[in-house]
């Protein structure tokens, strides 16, 4: 997801994710970019009261991590050179990021939550996010060990190309009854952009 020199230099710019105005969410990664502003469909199912996230669990794939709070950043996405407004994302390529400008986890719309997938034999804490099947739970959370119970809903949406409105659109049309969206990269790592070519994205739901 980062380059090598950027994972070494532990920045956080391999995954960014670009915003559209939208209703919940929108955007590309830091290597496509979103065109479709259409409102995305509001989640149906939510908890009774929304946590601010500060710890994830995925037992199917091994996860267990910190979930840092990244609001909305400016950056160049280099694919189109553009400046753009993108989702912050955490340095650390074992933790995640809760994007807070957005939704909360159990509001009743859905919530986006980012990781790294590092290309070669580092890891990173979404490398096997493509790996989840439906039922698999999910568990975010909060300071005061208040849980969000989850499972997945949706086969992973593999192949999203960063080059295009992929992303934006899986998320814009995101799968009625989605409470939160796991994204991370996936697909050939590009040297040129400094970036992996396509997107991952997995939806859950309140259990």
């Amino acid at each position: 997801m980062a380059s090598p020199a950027d994972r070494a230099a532990g920045s956080s710019s391999g995954l960014v994710v670009l915003l559209v105005l939208v209703t919940l969410l929108a955007g590309g990664w830091w290597y496509g970019y979103g065109r479709d502003d259409t409102p995305a469909v509001p989640a149906t199912s939510a908890a009774e009261v929304p946590l601010v996230p500060a710890a994830l669990s995925v037992p199917s794939i091994g996860v267990q991590a910190p979930v840092e709070q990244r609001g909305t950043v400016e950056y160049t996405n280099p694919f189109t050179g553009q400046q753009v407004a993108g989702y912050g994302v955490p340095e650390d390529m074992a933790v995640t990021s809760w994007w807070s400008d957005g939704p909360e986890p159990g509001s009743g719309q859905m919530a986006v939550v980012l990781g790294h997938d590092v290309p070669g034999d580092d890891p990173g804490v979404f490398d096997r996010l493509a790996e989840l099947q439906v039922g698999d739970p999910v568990v975010l959370t909060s300071a005061d060990g208040t849980e969000l119970q989850l499972q997945v809903i949706e086969a992973p949406l593999t192949g999203l190309d960063k080059s295009t409105s992929d992303l934006s659109d899986a998320l814009n049309g995101h799968p009625e009854g989605a409470d939160v969206a796991l994204v991370t990269c996936g697909g050939e790592y590009d040297s040129s952009a400094g970036a992996s070519e396509e997107n991952v994205v997995v939806f859950a739901s309140v259990a």
